[in-house]
């Protein structure tokens, strides 16, 4: 990036490829840089975006092992670990003003969190977005292992960005300096053309309802109760577009399976694949709905709302007292039902197929109230406010 003052650099560590994650990445970096900062985004060599958009350099050096045998599997929780030893080593070469991590994330946090608490004690401002505030289980033999790994890991931090008023069961250290901050729209997805039918394509008929189930497959999103809930609305079609990324998360096959226990196959849709950027306009204009049947555990946001956000199209959502539930409610985007059941998603179908609702005024009203600009503003009061703070 030509002409950026040195003095103003930031590195971004950002170990997420593609998803939300990713997007929000990059539109972070975007307009930091459009802000005159020198913006690196240590990432790995399947990197989303291009690189040369958006205004900051890419370095691609972090780890990329595919494949889900044991070996790979040990190759790549090892290279997760060289990663972040690789981002210490990028800290110390080029001295950033501040390290923006795309997440907070404790995983093997043991392994990694020395070199960084270091540099922290050191001087360097170290800020994170927390879009999942609630982290590791509430009870059971993995509770303490969880809490240790979730105060080394937050060691290395000065403070972040919340969606939201923080959870009550979050854990926080008082010390963060912490704000919340809007996600932006990703308008890298206005004006791209619909390049495919996907009714057409999956044979769906014109009247039919379809529901759109779009982005990582996660156990958190309840996908198997919104199968289930298929089984009381014999008009719906269900799209499942993306694919399970972790290996903590059940594969597409256990959802495959579910639908032929619930007798619903013929109905269900699985895209495995991480859909390009511009096919997305064909799955977003083909839905009648987008469905975010989260769990009760989850209390943040979503990026596939933003997306929805873009073309308009109600959303069926669940999930706990958090962002995502409280937006949909505030501006009327849809439909919003108690989590973790499939009689009250099937409720919420019955509600979007049965009262078809005009979502767009909500929809304009939503994206007048989130920037990238507003995001930004509020993190670099993070960064400004923990320098002004003295001492670890």
């Amino acid at each position: 990036m030509s002409g950026a003052d040195p003095r103003r650099r930031v590195l971004v560590f950002a170990p997420s490829s593609l998803g939300g994650l990713a997007e929000h990445v990059h539109y972070q970096a975007s307009e930091l840089a459009r802000r005159g900062y020198d913006v690196r985004v240590l990432c790995r060599p399947d990197f989303c975006k291009p690189r040369g958009t958006g205004g900051y350099r890419q370095e691609r050096q972090l780890t990329m092992v595919r494949g889900s045998s044991l070996a790979k599997r040990a190759a790549r929780a090892g290279g997760a670990i060289l990663d972040h030893y690789l981002l210490a080593w990028r800290i110390l070469r080029l001295r950033p003003e501040f390290v923006l991590l795309e997440a907070n994330a404790e995983y093997r946090a043991p392994a990694w969190f020395f070199p960084h608490w270091l540099l922290r004690l050191a001087g360097t401002v170290y800020v994170a977005n927390f879009h999942d505030p609630l982290r590791g289980p509430d009870r059971g033999a993995g509770r303490w292992f969880a809490a240790l790994n979730l105060r080394l890991a937050y060691a290395a931090l000065s403070g972040g960005l919340l969606h939201g008023p923080p959870p009550p069961r979050a854990y926080l250290p008082g010390r963060l300096v912490l704000r919340e901050a809007p996600f932006g729209p990703f308008t890298d997805l206005v004006g791209l053309p619909e390049r495919f039918d996907l009714r057409a394509r999956l044979g769906i008929a014109r009247d039919a309802s379809l529901v759109l189930a779009f982005g990582h497959v996660a156990d958190r999103k309840n996908l198997d109760l919104l199968i289930a809930a298929l089984t009381e609305e014999p008009d719906v079609h269900l799209v499942v577009a993306g694919r399970a990324t972790s290996q903590r998360d059940r594969p597409l096959d256990f959802y495959r399976d579910a639908a032929r226990r619930a007798g619903v196959e013929s109905r269900v849709h699985f895209i495995d694949e991480f859909v390009a950027e511009a096919d997305i306009p064909a799955y977003f204009r083909a839905a009648d709905a987008v469905a975010l049947t989260y769990a009760g555990s989850f209390v943040s946001q979503s990026g596939v709302l933003q997306i929805a956000a873009l073309f308009d199209r109600p959303l069926l959502a669940s999930g706990g007292d958090g962002p995502l539930r409280q937006t949909v409610e505030r501006f009327s985007l849809g439909v919003s039902v108690a989590p973790d059941s499939a009689q009250t998603i099937a409720a919420g179908l019955r509600r979007l197929i049965t009262e078809p609702m005009n979502a767009a005024p909500g929809f304009a009203a939503y994206r007048a109230t989130t920037s990238w600009q507003a995001n930004v503003d509020r993190l670099l009061e993070v960064v400004d406010a923990a320098k002004a703070r003295k001492g670890p």
